[in-house]
């Protein structure tokens, strides 16, 4: 059963967080490096980068400066209809410290969800030093996302809340993680969900865009964010180290409005509590 925790303060001194929570380092990618394509085009965006410009963590994100600026700007564009946005699955921060950064602009409350509370704790203090401001706004729940409906969404509700997806991208998880979302539809705006691009080893079954077709249909209408492939960038072919690519021509990440979209599974006559017994509930 997932619960909130509490920033733990005593990381507040730490020089190197990494070490300090046993996260390790593997590619250093940082996506600000290549946020000058973008300066000038959306004031918001640069004000971020400005602020983020000085972080002297050694992190790495996992997401493209495309999508960075696509995602802000898709909360600037949904303004106002919303009040709360979940992020399920938080890494180092990348996303997150972008999202804290917009909850002041766009008035908003951010709970991340994450079954690593050492990520969470990571992502809480790059949050704080980047963004102080916004810290206060932040929640932490240590648990998947099912535990969060189970315990947040259901009994209490979270407003109008829109979920930014990026936690496992195997097929069967995925579905698992809309599958719960289904039973809370009347408190969602929307989903973004990122890597709808990425495939990987057959054992993992990599289809983050295929789960988001089996929920929500063949036919579902989506906006498409982030980065887009061709065929001859290196990056669509499986990488040395895990076998993982990019499907050329596909967007990195997808918008669904519930607007526009309706849940095709699980059945109506579905109960939460059968798809997602308590005692299977990640702790």
């Amino acid at each position: 059963m997932g619960h909130f925790i509490e920033p733990d303060r005593a990381l507040e001194g730490a020089e190197d967080l990494h070490e300090a929570l046993g996260i390790p380092i593997r590619s250093g990618y940082r996506a600000i490096r290549e946020a000058q394509r973008f300066h000038g085009q959306f004031r918001i965006f640069d004000r971020l980068i400005e602020r983020l410009a000085v972080d002297d963590l050694v992190c790495e994100d996992q997401c493209s400066i495309d999508y960075y600026f696509d995602l802000v700007r898709s909360l600037r564009d949904l303004n106002g209809e919303y009040d709360r946005v979940i992020e399920v699955g938080t890494f180092m921060g990348g996303a997150s410290v972008m999202l804290a950064g917009c909850s002041g602009s766009f008035d908003f409350d951010l709970d991340l969800v994450d079954i690593s509370a050492e990520h969470l704790q990571f992502t809480h203090e790059r949050i704080r030093r980047s963004f102080p401001e916004a810290a206060g706004r932040v929640r932490l729940f240590h648990g998947d996302l099912p535990a969060y409906v189970r315990e947040v969404m259901l009994p209490r509700g979270s407003g109008r809340a829109l979920v930014h997806h990026d936690g496992s991208h195997m097929f069967d998880q995925v579905v698992h993680d809309l599958t719960a979302l289904s039973f809370v539809r009347d408190q969602l705006h929307s989903i973004i969900v990122q890597d709808t691009h990425l495939r990987g080893p057959h054992d993992r079954m990599i289809f983050v865009d295929m789960a988001l077709a089996a929920v929500f249909g063949t036919g579902m209408t989506f906006a498409p964010i982030g980065k887009v492939y061709e065929a001859q960038d290196s990056r669509t072919s499986p990488d040395r180290f895990a076998g993982h690519y990019f499907r050329p021509g596909m967007p990195e990440g997808m918008v669904l409005s519930m607007a526009a979209n309706a849940f095709q599974y699980p059945h109506p006559s579905a109960a939460f509590d059968k798809l997602f017994p308590r005692e299977t509930a990640a702790a």
